[in-house]
């Protein structure tokens, strides 16, 4: 449970009472992966068309969140605060998310692709480029499209070659050629009882999916393809935490994991199938106990949305003695008439062929039996309705968990218009505010009568959490509308995440081009008053110029909120990708001081990292993506790695200038400096190029311009 006391950034109290000394305001620590994990995800089998030598090179680690910091109900001022050094022990905080080798293709934790997809017709390389072209504009979206389909590093004289690395076109081959993992879910190892050979590094997190008995169609499947060498699923984690399940209340916590997992390919020796795309999943670990895998699954009714529909785990609390994971789950099919947008198309030579009508007859062949279902390659491509759901996982809790709807659905499953759009929502984030849980994510609304579309939304707990109707309630965040007189302006909203004060984050995706961008504005709810959202625009700071793409990945209880920003303002439509960067914004005011602008509030990582002892080390990173932060300030955050420094101390400098293949992509931590340290911290922005405009600079490097392929504008809790 997290404090609730509203009070002034720690960050901000330190920046406005900065002096002239010249010290970073952060200190940059990478987390490596164990020589154990860097081995065996080296050495396992991979496509035999890539080159086997550039797998340990392509190896990126992702830092998705970071573990809460202890908190101090009797006396808050006690509680952990690493800017104040007031019991700031860093080992203590973990980082989690995945190793990577390439392209997702599809992001693994998205219901739905790219969010506003409900048609569920984004799935082959034209129509990847369609969405690029429509909803993102660079005049590089063929490259980008290619690069999600056919994988980082494809071979653009031949597309047939399979050279690249992930790639959603290894999905649709695996029937016949096979499947190799190319996301393995990693954690920060902490434990202090010597379970592993090294600790603070980065340890591989198995999950029921590597099991071949916890599937329900396993008899259907044939064997699992996995062993030790071969992995077929690709596994993310979205949240880690300690929780008290124990009947009595004595306080004995119980260590979990939770994320999303592939389902693992089986054979039957003449095809290899898969028994869902993605599922939710929770580890739970007490002292002296093994640890319980435990598969979230969809809603309990329609037999073919429970053994083939998908499930998310987004994030989860304590409560009443019970692990409460919210998330995403299939309630019920989607339309399978709608082959036309669900059925992907073969356009180059050597792409996978599927037939329109054996799609069309994949449930019927689930009534006639999984052998059947499995038996048709077709029907790897069922697609679902998603609501947002519930989990609940109490001391005794055994095998699968259904999952439990948020709130009663009042639209049907298919947009009554034209049957081809489904229902889609998801519950990105679970707080406690007032002791009571507060969810927040999307959910569908249907709009004039004409079409179906994803809102930004609440939940509030109004019913009993173990009665058998829904028991909460959803409200669409007010000031967010997707229309303006009857004019669209809006493509979809989400809500990201929420702290205990109930202020609550998200983006707004622009339905036209503003500044040349399709802009995914970011914004800020208070729940408390329920007035409309505000936009972080240039009335809050310079950073958030018009039409800059941002997304708040996170907020702590202090108020400060952490994710990626553009960092330049050139032309995206009909241009290229922006380069973004991590920032924080600090939303209480900052008191006057001789160092800072009263209005700066929001800050780029790279310029809080800069400057003092730390300075040489942290020229090594360039963030551009952080993607958590605790109470006591420290931040988890993604970067480019240069091994022997940037060239310079610039924002826009390149790594031994611009050579390819010298950058890497690693996890990190951003650890606050103590402002009591004999060099007391201070904001000192790294300079720009002389020969660049500020906002407007070169790229960073090669992996840089490469990378934006691979990052596919993810989306992070």
């Amino acid at each position: 449970m997290q404090h609730k006391t509203l009070k002034l950034s720690a960050l901000a109290v330190l920046v406005a009472g900065a002096t002239g000394a010249n010290a970073a305001v952060y200190r940059v620590v990478e987390v490596v992966p164990s020589t154990e994990t860097q081995n065996a995800i080296d050495s396992r089998d991979y496509y035999n068309e890539v080159d086997k030598s550039e797998l340990s090179r392509r190896l990126g680690f992702y830092g998705q969140g970071i573990t809460a910091s202890n908190v101090n109900e009797a006396n808050p001022e006690d509680s952990d605060n690493c800017f104040k050094g007031i019991n700031c022990n860093v080992n203590n905080y973990s980082v989690f998310g995945e190793s990577r080798f390439g392209s997702d293709g599809i992001n693994y934790r998205d219901e739905v692709p790219f969010i506003l997809d409900n048609l569920q017709r984004i799935n082959d390389v034209r129509r990847l480029e369609n969405y690029c072209n429509s909803y993102l504009g660079p005049n590089t979206c063929q490259d980008w499209a290619r690069t999600q389909f056919y994988g980082q590093g494809y071979d653009t004289n031949s597309l047939s070659n399979r050279i690249g690395f992930g790639g959603l076109v290894r999905e649709y081959e695996a029937w016949t050629d096979n499947y190799f993992s190319n996301a393995t879910a990693v954690v920060e190892n902490l434990d202090q009882d010597n379970q592993a050979d090294e600790l603070n590094t980065l340890v591989e997190v198995s999950t029921f999916a590597d099991d071949e008995s916890t599937y329900s169609a396993s008899s259907a499947l044939g064997q699992i393809v996995d062993s030790e060498k071969h992995k077929t699923t690709n596994s993310v984690i979205n949240g880690k935490g300690a929780v008290d399940l124990s009947e009595d209340g004595s306080g004995e916590l119980t260590e979990y994991i939770l994320g999303i997992s592939s389902g693992a390919y089986f054979t039957d020796g003449s095809r290899n199938a898969r028994q869902f795309n993605k599922r939710g999943f929770v580890n739970l670990v007490s002292s002296g106990n093994p640890e319980d895998k435990f598969a979230l699954a969809p809603v309990e009714g329609d037999k073919l949305t429970e053994t083939a529909g998908q499930s998310l785990a987004w994030d989860a609390v304590e409560y009443n003695g019970q692990l409460l994971v919210v998330g995403s789950a299939s309630y019920d099919r989607s339309n399978f008439s709608d082959s036309d947008n669900k059925v992907p198309d073969d356009y180059n030579s050597g792409d996978p062929v599927f037939s329109d009508s054996a799609f069309r007859n994949c449930p019927t062949s689930f009534t006639e039996g999984l052998d059947s279902f499995y038996g048709t390659k077709e029907c790897q491509l069922s697609v679902f309705a998603n609501d947002g759901v519930f989990w609940s996982l109490k001391d005794g809790s055994s095998g699968n968990v259904a999952a439990k709807l948020l709130a009663e659905n009042n639209l049907n499953t298919l947009d009554p218009d034209e049957n081809d759009r489904s229902f889609q929502a998801s519950a990105r984030a679970i707080e406690l505010v007032n002791n009571q849980p507060v969810v927040v994510g999307y959910t569908t609304d249907r709009y004039d009568n004409d079409y179906y579309a994803m809102r930004a939304s609440v939940w509030e707990l109004t019913g009993d959490i173990n009665g058998e109707t829904p028991p909460f309630t959803r409200k669409l965040i007010p000031g967010l509308e997707l229309e303006r007189s009857s004019d669209r302006v809006l493509t979809y909203t989400l809500a990201t995440d929420i702290n205990a004060n109930n202020i609550v984050v998200g983006v707004a995706k622009n339905f036209r081009a503003e500044n040349r961008s399709y802009a995914e504005r970011m914004f800020v709810y208070d729940n408390n008053t329920g007035d409309n959202a505000q936009y972080l625009d240039s009335s809050k700071s310079n950073l958030f110029f018009t039409g800059s793409n941002g997304y708040p990945a996170a907020i702590n209880n202090n108020n400060q909120i952490v994710g990626r920003l553009d960092a330049e303002s050139v032309n995206q439509v009909n241009g290229r990708f922006r380069r973004q960067r991590g920032f924080t914004y600090i939303m209480e005011p900052i008191p006057g001081s001789n160092t800072l602008n009263e209005e700066e509030k929001a800050y780029f990582l790279d310029d809080l990292t800069n400057g003092g002892q730390y300075s040489d080390e942290a020229n090594k990173y360039r963030i551009f993506e952080a993607t958590g932060i605790n109470d006591a300030g420290v931040i988890s955050a993604t970067a480019y790695k240069c091994e022997d420094g940037y060239d310079d101390f610039s924002k826009e400098s390149f790594c031994q200038g611009g050579e390819p293949d010298v950058e890497r992509i690693v996890a990190v931590k951003l650890i606050p400096i103590d402002e009591n340290a004999e060099v007391a911290p201070k904001i000192e922005p790294r300079p720009t190029a002389e020969s660049s405009v500020e906002r407007q600079g070169a790229s960073l490097g090669m992996l840089a311009l490469g990378f934006l392929g691979l990052l596919g504008f993810r989306r992070r809790k």
